[in-house]
Formats: structure tokens, sequence, C-alpha cells
């Protein structure tokens, strides 16, 4: 997105001068695709973030208005209410502006970058450095990240010669190709995007060059929020209209995840009946996810809490005795059996820092429950701990403040989403819907690892329930447009997931 208010020509359609350049913008964007294989999609294997036009615009259609954390319960002045009508996605989309306009100086909200005196929201980009030594180097990005740009007309734009042009503050960032003339855009289709569903109006024109540049940070380190800037360029005038940030890697942080087999159950010959895990937990935190936020992850393998061998405990018998209990399950529990497993690890567990709980300020590992337990509703794959930052009672997500453990429940311990939003809590990350959060959007319409894959919707009588077989009045739900495909973490979760307390980080 280029503008708040999309802006007006500066001279009649057709006009040209050969001492002037066309007025327009520039803007960084993901491709659809990988430019390396056009039937792949991206996947989280690089951090960028930008903000989307639907964010701040009534461009997409909520079905349902819902905005407190808990889902579909909670009072009824809270209750999701028919709505289908086009609204922005971020409720409150003023100060997510704020969070990309001012991208260098937040705290005092000075000096934005206003080309043509126009609001400018810079996208960002996380990538590891390539060609150094120590822990901040790493193959993953030493090809380079493909990037598309796009141009936003304020004028309409002609072939007369312009010049874009690429400017990074710093040596190691690389830009491959350093400048692209302006008739390659026009070699494209011009599009139009508009930016009110309903009134169809304002519409901006613009133009997409598709995997156009490469960049990568070769041979050194960044130590700092960096930037690439875009000059346009004619003759002798020369215009800075557009920017890309670049996310500091010198400083990579380190997330210990144990993975802890809970067995709950034996076989009719007394094996054991373990959870059939997910298999390539490496590749799905170092390479699809955290690497987003500059974190590497070590899984370490092998533990198991045999809550069979322990049942002649009488928290441990309890808690085996609920998990089979389908009233106990059948109630909104997800919650409370994540709080039990969490109790029961501080007790029996055997990786817990010495003299510690799973939930202490100190610790530096994450625990990571793989368990069979299937509760009844489809929606509910996984929880996640957190207490409160002076070792309090148990709490909601509401006032999360990251706890160090997290589990899946027998239908999420294949789900690679799952697995990811769930370490997400863990790492600080409340849900994008949550009232709490710092942006609050409309849940199951972003491609967001913290949003959820559905959302709420109605039926052709405008009913948001149903009375399902066993009697329950349970929503209609839809899928979100993203699901299978969200594998995206936002600017400002980065920075929390790197200061979670439960990172270790170069000092």
């Amino acid at each position: 997105m280029a503008v708040c208010k999309p802006p007006t020509p500066s001279s009649k359609v057709g006009q040209t001068s050969t001492s002037c350049l066309r007025k327009f913008t520039i803007h960084f964007r993901r491709p659809d695709t990988l430019n390396e294989n056009s039937n792949y999609s991206y996947r989280g294997e690089y951090g960028f973030d930008w903000l989307r036009d639907e964010y701040i615009y009534p461009m997409e259609v909520v079905d349902v208005k819902r905005l407190d954390n808990h889902y579909y319960y909670g009072p009824k002045d809270t209750e999701p209410s028919y709505f289908n009508k086009a609204i922005p996605l971020c409720v409150n989309p003023d100060k997510l502006r704020e969070e990309y306009r001012y991208y260098n100086d937040k705290k005092n909200k000075k000096n934005p970058f206003t080309p043509y005196g126009i609001d400018y929201y810079p996208a960002w980009l996380s990538i590891f450095a390539c060609n150094v030594e120590g822990n901040a180097g790493s193959t993953m990005h030493q090809d380079g990240i493909n990037l598309t740009l796009q141009l936003d007309e304020i004028d309409e734009i002609i072939n007369d010669g312009t010049e874009i042009i690429f400017e990074p503050s710093k040596p190691c960032l690389k830009i491959t190709p350093n400048k692209i003339s302006i008739s390659r855009f026009l070699k494209t289709p011009k599009k139009t995007r508009i930016l009110d569903r309903d009134k169809s109006t304002p519409t901006i024109n613009y133009y997409q060059l598709d995997s156009t540049v490469n960049i990568k940070c070769f041979g050194d380190t960044i130590k700092e929020h960096e930037e690439i800037r875009v000059f346009a360029k004619k003759g002798p005038t020369k215009v800075e209209v557009g920017k890309l940030m670049v996310y500091q890697n010198d400083n990579i942080g380190k997330a210990k995840i144990v993975v802890v087999n809970v067995i709950t159950e034996y076989d009719e010959k007394g094996n054991k009946e373990y959870p059939q895990s997910y298999k390539s937990l490496d590749d799905l935190y170092n390479c699809q996810s955290f690497n987003q936020a500059m974190i590497r992850t070590e899984v370490i393998l092998g533990e198991e809490l045999d809550l069979v061998k322990l049942k002649g405990n009488s928290d441990v018998t309890d808690f085996l005795k609920d998990i089979n209990n389908d009233t106990y399950l059948e109630g909104d529990n997800a919650e409370n059996i994540t709080a039990r497993l969490c109790d029961l690890y501080d007790k029996y567990g055997k990786n817990l820092p010495k003299g510690g709980k799973v939930d202490g300020n100190k610790d530096l590992y994450t625990y990571l429950l793989f368990t069979a337990i299937r509760l009844p509703s489809a929606t509910e794959l996984g929880g996640a701990s957190g207490r409160t930052a002076r070792g309090g009672d148990w709490i909601s997500d509401e006032k999360f403040q990251g706890g160090d453990l997290f589990c899946t429940f027998i239908t999420g311990l294949n789900s690679e989403f799952t697995l990811v939003h769930e370490a997400g809590h863990s790492f600080s990350l409340v849900h994008t819907f949550s009232k709490n959060n710092r942006y609050v959007f409309h849940p199951g319409y972003t491609e967001n690892y913290m949003d959820y894959d559905f959302a709420l919707t109605f039926d052709s009588k405008k009913n948001i329930f149903f009375r399902n077989s066993k009697q329950q009045d349970v929503p209609h739900l839809k899928d979100n447009r993203y699901k299978d495909k969200m594998y995206s973490f936002y600017k400002w979760q980065w920075d929390f997931m790197f200061n979670d307390r439960s990172i270790e980080k170069k000092k």
C-alpha cells in the first residue's frame, strides 16, 4: 500500500516534459510464487512484511463481527453478530499505519518518508548474512531473495527515459540489478486497485514486475536496521520514490525446544502408544517460521513422559480419568489440559532447569508435548502455557506473557500450522484478534501464523449458530482464504519473538 489519501496527478494525462519526472512511487512486494520454481509458493523461507491494502481500507467483506479473544464464547455484549460488510481487516487501522509510517522513530514520530508529500509505508525484509564467519553467518539466503517491484502511479507514466535506481545503505546489501528502466514496467499490464469495495473508489493504477530484483546480505552482517533507497532519475533530476527496510541480522537468537512424547495409553500387548508426531521440526522451525525473526531453533528429541507408569500418583490418575471423559473433553478445555500437563511436567519431567519450573523466568528451554488426546472440537488442535511475569496463577491468552510449554492434541500432531502457531504463543505472541494484541484484526482473514485458519460465517437465514446432533449450539465456519498458505509473521512480531525471555541472545 502506498498512500493514506490517494494522490492526484500533477498535470494532465499525456503531457510530458524533457526536464520533469513523472510522479510515482515504488514498493517492494513478495512474489506470489518463488522465481526458482513457478509452482512453489512462499512458505516462510525469509521474513517479509508490508502494510496490506485490505488491512486499512474497506476492501474485504467480513461476515461476522467478533472482536474478543475467545472465538465464540463470552458475555452477551461480545457475542458474534451478523455483519456482511466491507471493512478494514485491522480494527485500529490508523494505529497500524503508524507502525509502518514511523519505521525509523516510533517513539517521537519524526521524519517519516513522504515522497511528493504522500504517506509512505516501507516493506521489511529479514534475511541471514552469507559469506561471514561466526554465529550470524548462514548459507540459507546465499542465492538471495527475489522480490517483486510495484509502481503506483501519481501521474500516468510514459516511456520518457526515466531510470529506477537502487542504493543500499550498507555495502554488504547487494541488489541486482541496481537500476531498471521505466520502460520495463510499461511492458506489463496496467492494473487498478479499488480501495473501497462499496464505493468502487478511490482507485490506484499500478504496474508490477514479478521477481525482478534479487537481494542478499553478503560479506558482512548489518548491526542495525538498514535500508535500500529507491530513486527515479531523468537527466539531472533525481527524486527518492521508495525504500525497503532490511532487518538487523548480526545477533541471531537461539531457541531450544525439548520434544516430549506424552504416553497416556498402552496397547493390548502392553506396548506404549506413542503419538505419531511431525517428522521435520528442524526444517519447519528453521526454514519456514522463526527464521523470519532471526531465530535459530535447536530441537532436542528423545524424552517421554509416561503417565501410565505414573498413574499411582493421584494427580496423574485424575488427569488420565478426565481425558477419557467425554463430558470433560466437550468443555472448552484445551487451555485447562495444557495447564495440567505443564504442572505434571513440572513435577515429573526430566529436562527441567535445576531448581526451576517450565515457566521459570530464567529458563532458556521451551517444551513441546506431543499427545494423543482427542478433543471433540475440530478446531482444538493444541494449546500453549502462560503465567504472569511474577509467577502468579494460570492466565488466559488475553494477558499472555509467553509461557515455555505448548502441546498438540491428536488432530494437530502433523499440522505445520498448529506446531508453529502454538510455539508462537510460547514466544510471546497472542492471537491476531486478541483484544490485547498491539493491533487487532478480524479473525480468520489474514495469512498470519497467529490467526485462525477459519472464520465465522452465517447461513441463508443469517444465523451464525446451528444446533448440532448433540443439541449443542455451534457456529457456522468457513475456511480462511489463506488456509494451508499461512506462513507469515509481521515485523513487530519478529521483535516480540526475538526478545522473548526463552530466546538466548548475544549480549
